[in-house]
């Protein structure tokens, strides 16, 4: 029986940042399923109810692989544990505790996220907040985005306006890791946490991109999550 691959997207995004990937895997004879939640809700929902919102629209299916890319990485195991999950896979995220509280972003993260709110306490747009980082917005590829106007444009318009208490919530996890999992780097950002994920005897596979590779390299980022998936559903 051939899963269903749900592509999970980071609240800072919308679920569009996966439709390239999406594509390429339906193009390829897969089911997928990209759920937008961002489509449904003026003002994002909490980061505690970002997983219930999800399952309102995920479709039934009897088998199915999570794909969570960037800060969805905490999503996509919360997910796994209430769904007829075979394998997961992270992209691009941190690996999230084996069980207890997970909050939205690294303590770091969010220390840079209060250094740019206003008084009210909202915040820039999320591809906004690397602007004077150089280096950053090319690791992320913000850079290679921006090279197209009018893709960015539509881009930015879409990303959600968020509060900085947003990420002081959390995420209370159920332990999730017995259920198979992998991992896909495409950007330096996130070599600690593929040293992670090996050291949890995980499969591993890193390419060389940048943070938005499932946007700006779907093919690529497509057949890796298939590889992945085919070694974990050998396990």
């Amino acid at each position: 029986m051939s899963p269903d691959f749900v592509l999970v997207a980071g609240p800072l995004v919308r679920a569009s940042s996966w439709e390239p990937t999406a594509k390429h895997l339906r193009e390829a004879g897969w089911r997928v399923q990209v759920p937008d939640i961002l489509a449904y809700h003026a003002v994002p929902p909490a980061w505690r109810a970002w997983t219930r919102s999800l399952l309102d629209h995920i479709a039934p299916a009897d088998e199915l692989v999570v794909v969570g890319h960037s800060s969805a990485s905490v999503l996509a195991a919360d997910l796994a544990i209430r769904l007829p999950t075979r394998s997961l896979i992270i992209v691009d995220g941190e690996v999230p505790p084996s069980q207890g509280p997970a909050s939205p972003v690294r303590p770091a993260l969010r220390d840079r996220i209060q250094s740019l709110a206003e008084p009210d306490g909202s915040l820039p747009v999320w591809s906004k907040w690397f602007s004077s980082d150089a280096e950053r917005t090319s690791l992320v590829g913000l850079d290679i985005l921006a090279s197209d106007p009018p893709a960015f444009a539509q881009f930015e318009n879409e990303l959600p306006k968020m509060q900085v208490d947003w990420f002081d919530d959390t995420i209370e996890l159920a332990s999730w890791d017995h259920i198979p999992a992998g991992f896909i780097q495409t950007s330096r950002i996130y070599d600690h946490a593929a040293a992670e994920a090996q050291r949890r005897g995980w499969p591993v596979t890193r390419l060389q991109g940048t943070h938005l590779h499932p946007t700006l390299r779907p093919a690529e980022t497509g057949d890796a999550i298939l590889s992945i998936s085919r070694r974990l559903a050998a396990i």
